[in-house]
């Protein structure tokens, strides 16, 4: 087992996770206005598919929506991406944090 890390070590550590995580954050919030310009975009070229219910959300299992997902399907991947980056940063980030707690 490797010597354990100092206050000071483990501070600087969760500095620099909680910047990697605001990066991934505000990286996943930006694809997810692009997606959702994306969004936007098909429909005004093609219309909604129900156009009686305009808020309806996008059902990936309704063939009607099948054009929307594969004209977004490049940007959905780059959030999906964006978004699991997040979710590790995150983690990595209360994992340190919570070591630091127990460390006091």
């Amino acid at each position: 087992m490797g010597k354990k890390p100092t206050y000071e070590q483990l501070m600087s550590q969760i500095a620099e996770a909680a910047v990697n995580y605001q990066n991934a954050e505000t990286s996943r919030n930006a694809l997810r206005r692009e997606l959702n310009a994306l969004y936007a975009t098909y429909f005004a070229a093609y219309g909604r598919p129900y156009p009686n219910d305009p808020r309806k959300r996008i059902d990936p299992e309704d063939p009607a929506f099948s054009g929307v997902l594969r004209f977004t399907d490049a940007a959905f991947e780059r959030w999906l991406a964006a978004r699991y980056l997040t979710t590790s940063t995150k983690r990595k980030m209360r994992t340190l944090i919570q070591r630091l707690e127990r460390s006091l």
